[in-house]
């Protein structure tokens, strides 16, 4: 099978250990234990705490938790 023309897959690294990660109703990282948000601008993870995303440079903001 072959990958449309244009669209790389790209796998999803954990941006505090390096290793690849499952991505599922929200990206968790299994060996770190640590759960990942996807940026809002470009789509891909980012490490906790960020407040611009280093792939693309949007703004990220953390909604508070009720």
């Amino acid at each position: 099978m072959t990958e449309p023309k244009g669209k790389k897959q790209e796998r999803p690294f954990c941006p505090y250990c390096d290793e690849e990660i499952l991505i599922a109703d929200s990206p968790f990282c299994q060996p770190c234990r640590v759960t990942l948000f996807c940026c809002p601008g470009c789509g891909r993870l980012v490490a906790r705490g960020i407040r611009l995303c280093p792939h693309c440079g949007v703004e990220i903001k953390i909604q508070a938790e009720k």
